[in-house]
């Protein structure tokens, strides 16, 4: 009896020690998992944008950068996504639109660094969209990509075009006006421009026309002298040129129901608006013959709204990766390795140049992008003109189509003495839709 209990004492703790061992195997092996988990979220660069070829940059990236991975978080609007809620990633970087509102300094991290420890060299950008990123004399943000208006026409009327790289409003109505031509039954078959077709081009006129919206203390605000004023130009311009509201609206029905490359090539209209986007992105699909000029006012070219920045969250948690993430992304050979991989993988249609739009780096946009969009050899955007959007609120483009575009579209097409919905009018019932 001594003996078998011995024995199964001998077992018991032979079976303990096989426990604990195991235990503590497993106890080591949580732990070393845990570190290197710990490890691998403190070497992640997380990224939040709304333009999804990041994702192919952050390839890129991490093709090469071993101890700091970047991986992507989509966001639609990141600047309504702040602060990140406490189950998602929080940011090190945020790249999207629309972070330039009345808040921004209070969300990112200063990028003076960038700049002391030459990092960064401020040579390297459009002088103006860095400024775009700066408030009182601090960088917060770094301009990534802009784009800006354009007007298209056929080569077959580029005659009638004399300025070879812009064209202000006034010229772009002089030159349309005798284009027009009716039929014997006095109805149009050809008009030069029709302004109304494209809201976003009235748009632009109040921009060209300095009307000004922007946030202030949380609110939209403008000059309504010159929307009145805009507004009734306008107006003037369709009833003296194109006859009435009304007659340009059907001939735009009947007619310009195709794209707008379409509408000028079949000889319809003379002059289509469009943007640096859609205009290079459409030539480099299609073999087109087509040519453009910048819309210009008072020797200034406005920057769209939409402007692309780049900052460092201020709660970031990998600050060092962020900063070699934009170290890289900066440099004149990572975006040309970014456009030679989109050429050699056919990904150069999905969107424009630098995430959809002109490089912020100089030498890229005037380099490098006229190899892959040969167009822009013969025009390249004139830097000296470039003026900045004002400051807007992460929900602009929302307030904008359903608010500013619309009055425009009411004003001008109003009757003598008939009654519109105010702006105000239309606001309120854009905050009932979007916040209630």
């Amino acid at each position: 009896m001594i003996l078998k209990k011995t024995r199964y004492n001998s077992v018991i703790i032979r079976l303990d020690r096989i426990i604990l061992s195991s235990l503590l195997a497993l106890f080591l092996l949580l732990s070393t998992a845990c570190r290197k988990n710990k490890a691998t979220e403190e070497h992640r660069v997380v990224i939040w944008t709304s333009c999804s070829e990041f994702a192919q940059y952050i390839e890129l990236f991490n093709k090469n950068h071993k101890d700091n991975r970047a991986i992507l978080v989509y966001k639609d609007n990141s600047a309504l996504s702040l602060p990140p809620a406490k189950d998602e990633l929080v940011p090190d970087i945020i790249v999207d639109s629309w972070l330039r509102n009345e808040a921004f300094n209070r969300s990112f991290c200063s990028l003076d660094y960038l700049f002391d420890n030459q990092i960064l060299t401020s040579e390297i950008f459009y002088s103006q969209l860095l400024e775009a990123g700066r408030r009182k004399h601090v960088q917060y943000l770094l301009p990534v990509s802009f784009n800006l208006p354009a007007i298209i026409f056929s080569n077959e009327n580029k005659d009638l075009v004399t300025d070879s790289y812009t064209l202000t409003m006034q010229q772009i109505r002089e030159i349309s006006s005798p284009f027009n031509q009716k039929n014997k039954n006095d109805s149009y078959t050809r008009m030069g421009f029709t302004v109304l077709s494209n809201p976003d081009f009235t748009y632009l006129a109040t921009k060209l026309n300095g009307v000004k919206f922007h946030e202030e203390k949380g609110q939209i605000v403008w000059d309504e002298a010159k929307l009145q004023q805009t507004a009734n130009l306008l107006k003037e311009w369709i009833v003296t040129d194109n006859g009435s509201v009304q007659i340009e609206e059907d001939f735009a029905f009947k007619y310009l129901f195709m794209p707008n490359y379409r509408q000028v090539t079949s000889g319809r209209t003379l002059f289509a608006y469009t943007n640096s986007a859609s205009l290079f992105k459409m030539l480099k699909e299609q073999n087109l013959d087509i040519d453009y000029r910048w819309i210009v006012q008072d020797k200034s070219i406005p920057i769209s709204d939409s402007l692309m920045m780049m900052g460092i969250y201020k709660d970031c948690n990998n600050k060092v990766g962020a900063t070699e993430f934009i170290r890289w992304f900066f440099q004149s050979e990572s975006q040309r390795e970014i456009l030679e991989r989109k050429e050699s993988m056919g990904l150069e249609t999905e969107m424009f140049g630098i995430s959809g739009g002109f490089s912020s780096v100089r030498d890229v946009t005037e380099h490098i992008l006229p190899v892959y969009y040969t167009h822009l050899l013969t025009n390249l955007p004139p830097s000296q003109m470039f003026s900045l959007p004002q400051i807007l609120p992460p929900r602009w483009e929302s307030y904008k189509s359903m608010v500013v575009e619309p009055y425009l579209h009411n004003a001008v097409s109003a009757l003598e003495g008939e009654s519109i919905p105010s702006i105000q009018d239309l606001e309120q019932e854009w905050r009932k839709k979007v916040f209630d």
